[in-house]
């Protein structure tokens, strides 16, 4: 793919091409990956009982369960697993969570001295009541689970107020929905500790595609998110590709042909160290 190869030559230091119109100008300076923390690694020994035990908790809803394989769950997880600090304990952010498929499972993963948000627009909720945090109050039970309404334009927390954000399949929406994407990002960089991390899986979409068409698609491409929060400071810490051979790009996401069958990817961004955007 033209982003793939361009985020190649930028790792080996080569200088960035010319994007196309509507595209984000990925910068040129060379990823540099921190040691992993030891707490970290001895995590990783027992990543698949974790994964396991999380997906297995016997209080996440059928509907959640069925969605596991089609959404490729564990990659996104092993593809995420953070490698500056423990998994254990974090404070995660699941930004436009929707039913809470994702924060469940981040709850069983985090523990019990960790903490999950799940948030949902008040315009999502309008549409989709199954959201209201007072419906979901009746069946999530978790002590370590709460609740934020807000729009994408007040979306925000104090600084250092979450080690994880998580946007699964929705950072599209962001900017179909009228949000400022590079403020958002900014806020999403100092509500995360140093060494916090964002999470992004979304569906991918063709890297020459003017940004508008690509998000009234319910798409957005890799290379696009990788320019937005390389722009913001942080660090890509990973990524990783989920490929379909129905999905040319072209089409609404939601269209019977592709509908659970897009491309997708899986992109990971760190915020370092010492608390600094990374230029």
């Amino acid at each position: 793919m033209i982003r793939g190869t361009l985020l190649a030559l930028v790792l080996a230091g080569a200088p960035a091409f010319a994007q196309p119109p509507g595209s984000t100008v990925v910068t040129d300076e060379p990823i540099v990956m921190a040691e992993p923390c030891q707490i970290c690694l001895m995590e990783r020994l027992d990543l698949a009982q974790r994964i396991d035990k999380a997906l297995k908790a016997p209080d996440r809803s059928m509907e959640h369960r069925l969605r596991d394989e089609n959404r490729q769950v564990q990659k996104i997880i092993e593809t995420a697993w953070p490698t500056l600090a423990p998994l254990t304990g974090n404070r995660v952010l699941d930004v436009a969570s929707g039913g809470g498929y994702l924060a469940m499972i981040y709850s069983t993963l985090v523990g019990p001295n960790g903490h999950v948000d799940i948030h949902n627009t008040p315009g999502w909720i309008a549409q989709f009541p199954g959201m209201d945090p007072e419906r979901q109050r009746g069946w999530i039970k978790r002590e370590n689970i709460g609740w934020v309404t807000l729009p994408w334009h007040e979306l925000d927390a104090p600084a250092q107020s979450y080690d994880l954000i998580l946007l699964g399949q929705v950072y599209h929406d962001i900017i179909l929905e009228g949000g400022d994407a590079a403020a958002m990002n900014k806020r999403f960089f100092d509500m995360l500790t140093p060494g916090g991390r964002v999470v992004i899986e979304d569906h991918d979409a063709i890297e020459t595609m003017p940004l508008v068409q690509q998000v009234n698609l319910h798409r957005i491409s890799k290379g696009d998110v990788i320019g937005q929060f390389l722009a913001a400071g942080f660090r890509q810490a990973g990524e990783a590709e989920i490929e379909s051979q129905y999905d040319d790009r072209k089409m609404n996401v939601f269209w019977p042909a592709v509908r659970g069958r897009t491309d997708r990817f899986i992109l990971v961004f760190e915020k370092p160290l010492d608390g600094k955007p990374a230029r």
